[in-house]
């Protein structure tokens, strides 16, 4: 994956800002509130942030969204703390409107999943990237698609059922986010 050709300075400025995505939103805007409010990224992880913002150099992170996505939901404000308590640079996309920077981060090289939270340094060389939801949110997805697949629910009994059962985990996620992209900075930071 290059983004040399595609992400320069003038692409990355283009994003919007975490405040002005939320500003254009309409109705979903209310999912997002219910995360800022509920998460609060703890004074030692802001610390940690802030030290490797200093280590590394100037980050830039590019965010990959829909609005209509529960994941972007939980995951957006996470970063959006990250960002603001380490001097971080976030800039927001939305997925279908930029399907170029999109294609650099297929999950498994195929699905369009989101979010996407890519790590650039201040030259906007990608250091890494995260997707979709931490391991933790995923097996648990898995397991309950493979105990509901037994049961002959509709498709909107399954929605209702896999949104009933993840909610409980919200917090967990929330936390497992954070420590995901903590391990990532430091694996980085010790090459």
């Amino acid at each position: 994956m290059s983004s040399d050709n595609i992400i320069t300075g003038e692409y990355y400025s283009q994003g919007f800002t975490y405040e002005d995505y939320l500003s254009q939103l309409g109705e979903t805007r209310q999912r997002f509130a219910e995360h800022e409010n509920a998460f609060h990224l703890t004074p030692a992880d802001a610390q940690f942030f802030r030290d490797i913002e200093q280590s590394l150099g100037h980050i830039n992170i590019l965010a990959i969204v829909e609005d209509c996505c529960p994941d972007v939901h939980r995951g957006l404000p996470i970063i959006a703390s990250i960002a603001k308590a380490s001097g971080m640079t976030l800039r927001i996309f939305p997925r279908d409107q930029n399907l170029d920077i999109m294609n650099l981060y297929l999950n498994q090289g195929k699905f369009m999943s989101i979010p996407v939270f890519a790590f650039l340094n201040k030259d906007l060389n990608p250091l890494y990237h995260w997707i979709e939801r931490p391991k933790a949110a995923t097996r648990f997805m898995n397991e309950i698609a493979t105990e509901l697949a037994k049961q002959k629910l509709s498709e909107e009994e399954l929605r209702q059922e896999r949104r009933q059962r993840s909610q409980q985990m919200t917090d967990n996620w929330r936390q497992e986010t954070v420590k995901e992209f903590k391990d990532l900075f430091t694996r980085y930071n010790q090459q």
